[in-house]
């Protein structure tokens, strides 16, 4: 059985790893999406880059970048997920704090357009999240000033572009929110609160939004693709403890919501496979922004002059 106290799935020691899925996106594990893109664009690990990871958790995508790090920098928020990560790492830099903090711990450190790579896999959401809203166990608490709220989440993008050396990336993934399971998971967490913008999809569209605006000042290219695929839950329990554990955390206020739990059960019911597993419909946005002096740098030659 499976801690079921508030936000155990970070805080608690080997919860993560239990009840994370794998994500398949056109036959592709995430992981693979990440080395495959590794590989296009770095071809062979040379170990040669500065890279940093925010929201690193456990380390499970940290596997695909690390070969390429000559300094490699992990943040977490979790003391659990850093002290699992340092230990997996030991050559790394870890630094245990919000994204927004380590963030600004990096730049005030004179990090800024020092890396080669910037990421943020599946995690960037949260810290775009936390400058609307506040989640607790006592529910969400929304900020008063939405205005000054888009307007911080916008500079704090915009922070995560300026720590990229030139020439390097910022990559990073997000759930689409579109996807069925993404929908169902809306639903719930507006019976504790409504999402700023009509939906949980706002905090990517405060990410595209920014990282437009820096294309078109000439900081880069975006490169923006989404991917359809599926969450695989080798049982039943495994699934209802993805939708429990992980996207609800466990919060009080869902976890006793019988009418959620049908739903979640007829839900599971619909793709549930023949071999027993089930196989969630879910999606990825693989954002890539490309730190070149500007767009037309990558005009054929001759076309530039």
């Amino acid at each position: 059985m499976t801690n079921s106290s508030f936000r155990a799935v970070y805080e608690t020691a080997g919860i993560y790893d239990k009840l994370l899925l794998r994500h398949f996106y056109v036959g592709t594990e995430d992981i693979d999406l990440v080395a495959d893109w590794l590989t296009e664009h770095y071809a062979a690990p040379s170990a040669s880059l500065n890279i940093v990871e925010f929201g690193c958790g456990t380390g499970r995508i940290t596997d695909a970048i690390a070969p390429y790090a000559r300094n490699l920098v992990l943040a977490d928020y979790s003391e659990t997920m850093v002290a699992a990560v340092a230990q997996k790492f030991p050559d790394a830099q870890t630094i245990c704090a919000d994204t927004g903090d380590a963030v600004t711990s990096l730049i005030a450190a004179d990090r800024a357009s020092t890396f080669d790579l910037v990421t943020a896999f599946w995690s960037l959401s949260y810290p775009i999240g936390e400058f609307f809203e506040e989640l607790s166990s006592a529910g969400v608490r929304p900020q008063r000033d939405q205005a000054v709220a888009a307007d911080q989440a916008r500079k704090f993008v915009l922070d995560l572009v300026g720590l990229v050396a030139p020439g390097g990336h910022l990559l990073t993934m997000l759930f689409d929110a579109e996807s069925p399971e993404q929908q169902l998971v809306t639903q719930a967490w507006e019976t504790v609160a409504p999402f700023p913008d009509g939906g949980r999809a706002y905090t990517r569209h405060v990410l595209i939004d920014a990282l437009r605006d820096a294309e078109n000042r000439g900081d880069g290219t975006l490169t923006h693709t989404r991917l359809g695929g599926v969450a695989w839950a080798p049982t039943r329990a495994a699934a209802r403890d993805w939708f429990f554990g992980v996207h609800f955390k466990h919060h009080p206020q869902l976890l006793g919501d019988r009418d959620l739990e049908q739903v979640v059960e007829e839900f599971i019911d619909e793709y549930h496979m023949p071999n027993c597993g089930v196989a969630l419909p879910s999606g990825v946005h693989f954002i890539d922004f490309h730190a070149v002096a500007h767009p037309r740098a990558s005009l054929p030659d001759g076309l530039a002059s």
